[in-house]
């Protein structure tokens, strides 16, 4: 992001003669000013306003570029500026134009009072035909107390009726460069625009034109930003489609294990959160090491996959290369690398004697560990062609009895600690509920 603009107020006032010579009484009666914080921005001295009421237009003028940097919604600022300029100098109404440099024109953002109602929207050449064009064109400001005498505004009743008769006009400029300009018409009072009028209003223009610049490039920030994770989600949607699209094929491949992947992955998800894992990021990339980790089973032969009676020897030295085999299928896909270790590790045992690389305790990962207690925990409840499925309680005791053994022993805790009701609720719910995964991911989930 580019880097932000300067505050073109400084943080110390330069009083001219008169004040100088103002008694010490005085000095300690008067208002102090309000410091501005600085920020990297362009720099105008302060002007030199005269008259009783200098300080307090002086503070006046301080309240608005704080008030004015504060602010990082364009149209919200844009009204701001507006307002307090019309203010600042107690004119009837005005305008605010932003200049678009590439078809050089000035568009009319904001309008107030009767004077520039209906104008919001209309276009204007940067050119010597008329006031703003040519404040724009020249980065000057402009003083006409009678608009009869200007060669640069035809004076014309407006549609409500109302006829300008004095402006003060001033570029908007963000080193050097002109962006836009403000127009305040006719003073309430009926007095003349003055010189310390015009300061006030051009100190306050280089702050507005700033403070209007920052907010530009945040918000085309915001914007590429917002595209991006626009991208990002669509990417990642197209991905989970992908998922269960590969898990959706497995299971018309292997029938006896369907709905095998939704239930894992919900109780695997609901097991994280008992250990302790929380981040969203690290329980989703649970989620997804879960959903894909018979995915080497792809490379299995059908044979093997859909025999409906318990695997001899080498069918079983076959069945178990699918961890590797989805490792290989994934590992060169980024989205999907950080599920590795589930589709990889799921096999392993705590003590050492599981596959395909023999991990042994804290050396395997902990998704993996957390995974390996769920899947064992749902095979055994599950009915397969070559087993009857067994109750909660037969799958609880295989569990406590491999502790340390098959299982981590802090995991099989962690889901000891969880009610029998809640778990039998996941697996219930995770057979028919498609958002069962996000809510245990988000954490937006009343069991």
């Amino acid at each position: 992001m580019a880097e932000p603009l300067r505050n073109p107020i400084p943080d110390t006032v330069v009083p001219d003669a008169s004040e100088q010579r103002e008694s010490r009484e005085s000095r300690e009666a008067r208002p102090r000013l309000v410091k501005v914080p600085t920020r990297p921005m362009q720099t105008r001295p302060l002007p030199m306003v005269g008259g009783l009421n200098s300080l307090d237009r002086l503070s006046r003028l301080y309240d608005i570029v704080r008030s004015l940097n504060s602010i990082i919604e364009l149209d919200r600022l844009l009204n701001q500026i507006l307002a307090s300029a019309a203010q600042m100098v107690e004119a009837r109404g005005g305008f605010l134009m932003l200049a678009d440099e590439e078809s050089r024109t000035l568009r009319y953002e904001v309008t107030s009072g009767r004077a520039s109602s209906g104008l919001k929207g209309q276009i204007v050449p940067i050119d010597m035909r008329s006031v703003p064009g040519m404040v724009a064109s020249r980065g000057v400001a402009c003083t006409l107390n009678d608009v009869t005498r200007s060669p640069y505004y035809l004076p014309q009743k407006n549609a409500n009726g109302y006829t300008i008769r004095k402006l003060l006009c001033v570029p908007l400029k963000v080193h050097g460069r002109v962006t836009g300009v403000v127009q305040v018409i006719d003073k309430v009072s009926g007095e003349d625009f003055n010189r310390d009028d015009q300061k006030l209003l051009e100190a306050m223009a280089d702050t507005a034109a700033v403070a209007i610049e920052n907010v530009r490039l945040y918000e085309a920030e915001r914007k590429k930003t917002e595209l991006l994770k626009n991208a990002l989600d669509e990417l990642q949607r197209t991905y989970q489609a992908t998922v269960q699209a590969l898990t959706g094929l497995l299971d018309t491949r292997d029938a006896a294990t369907y709905g095998h992947s939704n239930r894992v992955t919900a109780l695997a998800l609901r097991l994280a959160r008992a250990v302790g894992i929380n981040d969203p990021r690290r329980l989703r990339t649970i989620e997804q090491g879960a959903r894909l980790h018979d995915i080497g089973k792809i490379g299995v032969r059908d044979s093997i996959l859909r025999k409906p009676g318990p695997l001899d020897e080498d069918e079983w030295e076959h069945m178990r290369t699918h961890p590797e085999l989805g490792y290989r299928m994934l590992k060169d896909i980024e989205f999907f690398r950080d599920a590795l270790p589930i589709v990889r590790y799921h096999h392993e045992r705590y003590d050492g004697s599981g596959y395909p690389c023999g991990l042994e305790g804290e050396h395997i990962p902990l998704e993996a560990r957390i995974f390996a207690v769920v899947d064992a925990f749902d095979a055994i409840m599950s009915e397969r062609p070559y087993k009857r499925a067994r109750s909660f309680e037969q799958a609880i005791a295989t569990l406590v009895e491999d502790s340390g053994k098959h299982f981590d022993p802090a995991v099989v805790r962690a889901f000891l600690r969880v009610p029998k009701e809640e778990w039998l609720r996941v697996i219930n719910r995770a057979n028919h509920d498609d958002e069962l995964s996000r809510q245990l991911v988000t954490g937006k989930l009343d069991l």
